[in-house]
């Protein structure tokens, strides 16, 4: 039995194809099903669609449509996540964390001073400035090995506030080390801009994408 479509089943589904063409160059569900029926209207009733190849079509109707909802299902997965990865987000609450950073609150008197080096130094300095950008201590840096360090800073004279500061340091062959600065201490709250979440350490809100470690309180 032949499975042509006539002229205007053909006609029927052309015009169905071109609105798709419209929309992405797909072929919907609704579309396919359009065709399908076109096609049954328009068959030559001496000459009737195969039931064999009808029932092909309607096996890839049906895959289509299943794989249309699988679609629709994966979009919105990530929604899914960003709603779960922020919920988990309070948990980090009262953990000690280590975070991309050059600022140092000053309300005491000391403060820790952290940075990271890629490999081993010579020598160094750490240069402190106010919140009105003016250098109000330097402190030497003598040979330290590569990874995270701190250096308690001794601000007993400093305004309480906010600080910033810098990191030089050189290796045994005289050669400028790059240096990452952080800041590090205790989780205290979880803030969200735009959806993106940022962690409050020390009362300064980091990026969470700027977070280096997580560990456990040592008050805990």
């Amino acid at each position: 039995m032949s499975t042509t479509i006539s002229g205007a089943a053909q006609a029927a589904a052309d015009a169905t194809t071109t609105a798709a063409a419209g929309k992405k160059n797909t072929l919907g569900k609704d579309a396919f099903l359009q065709m399908l029926v076109a096609q049954l209207k328009n068959q030559d009733p001496l000459n009737p669609m195969d039931g064999t190849a009808f029932v092909a079509q309607l096996a890839q109707f049906s895959s289509l449509e299943q794989l249309q909802n699988l679609n629709t299902a994966m979009g919105s997965l990530p929604a899914y996540f960003d709603t779960f990865a922020n919920a988990q987000m309070s948990n980090l609450i009262g953990k000690e964390a280590v975070a991309e950073g050059n600022v140092i609150k000053v309300s005491g008197s000391s403060a820790k001073i952290g940075y990271r080096l890629p490999s081993d130094i010579q020598s160094g300095e750490i240069k402190i400035y106010n919140a009105g950008g003016v250098l109000v201590d330097t402190l030497k840096i003598g040979s330290q090995r590569g990874g995270l360090q701190n250096i308690t800073w001794n601000c007993s004279g400093q305004t309480a506030g906010d600080y910033t500061f810098e990191v030089a340091a050189k290796d045994k062959n005289g050669k400028d080390v790059p240096v990452d600065k952080l800041i590090s201490g205790t989780v205290s709250g979880v803030t969200y801009q735009n959806g993106v979440p940022y962690l409050i350490i020390n009362g300064i809100e980091t990026a969470f994408s700027s977070v280096v470690a997580i560990s456990q309180s040592k008050n805990t």
